[in-house]
């Protein structure tokens, strides 16, 4: 067994030992069990953006076009080196199937492989809206497939185990407390998004708003969706005991309805921790103490 081995090499403490790669047998999950005190685990995200500007070696003229590129590909490094389109869907493609079959499936001996997509496929498309186990059971029933609560939460688990989506739990702003009822999900990847959904028309201020996300969990903040009395906060985040709130909206543009919408939610929020609004506007549209932010100035700085 490879944790056995792992276990007697490090006993005579003479290595360090770095696992990488896909693991049929053993995710990060059971690692965490075998090798308790043993060993430090790192996730490796998929790029940043300030990391795919050096990449590619942009100029900020275009980091605009940037992050549209970004909505549909995503940003994992190798499918920068493809100019074809269809060479960047069969490369993600690729990378999909072989965490699916090599990384779930094998694993947790999943029989059907259908209804693990078709789960996927729906939390992608309810990206950013409250995960309800009855509503997707329900259709799944309307593609004829029948699913328990326990196989359901099963497959949800080992999408989030092999990274492919990031679990948010909610924060109650009044009662300063963590929830554990409708959470929602972010995927890992907007490219695996783009080719695993059958979303049609794309929702730029999601698109956004997962970019911003992964960057926050890449910057080192945990992450939570802001309950209120009026509604929800975007996001609750938290990082060596600093807590700060974050709006998010692809575009204000000048106008007042949408601008109100993300401003006005925080007027139940009466407590002293920073309040952001961060939109792709280069017009800064701070008021009453929320400052608002541009997107790319937040996703090139290190300093948040």
């Amino acid at each position: 067994m490879l944790y056995l081995l792992l276990k007697s090499l490090r006993i005579e403490d003479q290595y360090s030992i770095f696992i990488t790669g896909s693991n049929s047998k053993m995710t990060y999950m059971e690692l965490s069990t075998d090798l308790t005190g043993r060993y430090v685990s790192f996730k490796v995200n998929p790029l940043t953006f300030k990391e795919i500007v050096e990449l590619t070696n942009t100029k900020s003229e275009n980091y605009e076009k940037l992050i549209l590129d970004i909505f549909q590909w995503g940003s994992l490094p190798q499918r920068f080196y493809y100019d074809n389109n269809t060479m960047k869907t069969n490369y993600i493609s690729n990378v999909y199937d072989s965490i699916v079959l090599k990384d779930v499936v094998e694993r947790l001996g999943i029989k059907s492989v259908t209804t693990f997509n078709k789960i996927f496929q729906y939390l992608l498309e309810i990206e950013g809206r409250e995960f309800s186990s009855t509503n997707i059971i329900n259709f799944l029933r309307n593609e004829n497939i029948e699913i328990s609560n326990s196989t359901l939460y099963s497959y949800i688990e080992a999408l989030c185990s092999t990274f492919l989506l990031n679990k948010v739990y909610r924060y109650d702003v009044d009662g300063k407390n963590v929830l554990k009822t409708l959470n929602k999900y972010y995927v890992s990847d907007l490219g695996i998004k783009k080719i695993k959904s059958n979303i049609k028309i794309e929702n730029y201020s999601i698109s956004l708003e997962n970019l911003i996300f992964n960057d926050l969990i890449a910057k080192g903040y945990e992450v939570y969706i802001g309950k209120t009395k009026k509604g929800e906060v975007d996001f609750v985040v938290t990082k060596d005991k600093e807590l700060k709130y974050i709006q998010v909206c692809y575009k204000l543009a000048n106008n007042e309805k949408t601008i109100q919408r993300e401003f006005e939610a925080y007027d139940v929020i009466n407590d002293n921790h920073a309040k952001y609004v961060i939109s792709l506007d280069k017009e800064d549209y701070t008021r009453n103490g929320i400052k608002h932010l541009n997107a790319i100035d937040f996703l090139m700085s290190d300093d948040f």
